[in-house]
């Protein structure tokens, strides 16, 4: 009776699991359409950063003779990359395009669509310094945020830390705004 039991669900799992959900990057509800458009800011994908990671770690433990990590490694980017190709998670860092400070203004914002994680993880599992400044100017007031809401029947959230509270009150509005203006939740 347990095999049996056992049986069936590897086989629905296995069908479940092999269904496509049509989920995109580019789709209206993908978490890559809710991440912000800063002006004054240039925003570069953390899955350059996050592959190159995997890359250096990989690397070293495939030249260490570490298999068993190098295939770990693998899976855990295998994952995160479908879960980005799927829209269910995005994330971006963001620097401040026209110094205005020593510490330069940066942030970086990571989105969840909680819906489409539980809709793929199935899926995704199988398959210099300045002169002039003064000391004022080179204080870092870190800050950070998090938060969730519904966006078009999904379930969305949201983790963003910056520099400066100037840019963490971009995030925010940004956030504010999508939250404003969602029409389906």
């Amino acid at each position: 009776m347990l095999t049996r039991f056992l049986v069936l669900m590897t086989v629905m799992v296995t069908i479940v699991a092999c269904q496509a959900t049509g989920n995109t990057a580019q789709d209206v509800n993908s978490a890559q359409r809710l991440l912000p458009n800063l002006a004054a800011y240039t925003a570069t994908d953390v899955d350059t950063a996050i592959d190159g990671a995997f890359t250096a770690v990989g690397g070293a433990a495939l030249a260490g003779g570490q298999i068993e990590i190098t295939a770990a490694v693998a899976k855990a980017e295998q994952l995160i990359q479908c879960f980005q190709d799927r829209g269910a998670l995005a994330a971006k860092f963001y620097t401040e395009n026209a110094q205005s400070s020593v510490v330069p203004k940066v942030g970086a914002v990571l989105v969840i669509n909680q819906t489409r994680v539980n809709q793929e993880l199935l899926n995704c599992l199988l398959g210099g310094q300045n002169q002039g400044f003064s000391a004022q100017s080179a204080v870092v007031e870190p800050c950070a945020n998090s938060g969730s809401f519904t966006y078009q029947g999904d379930s969305i959230s949201y983790v963003y830390v910056g520099s400066q509270p100037e840019v963490c009150a971009l995030f925010d509005q940004h956030f504010t705004s999508v939250q404003q203006n969602n029409t389906g939740g």
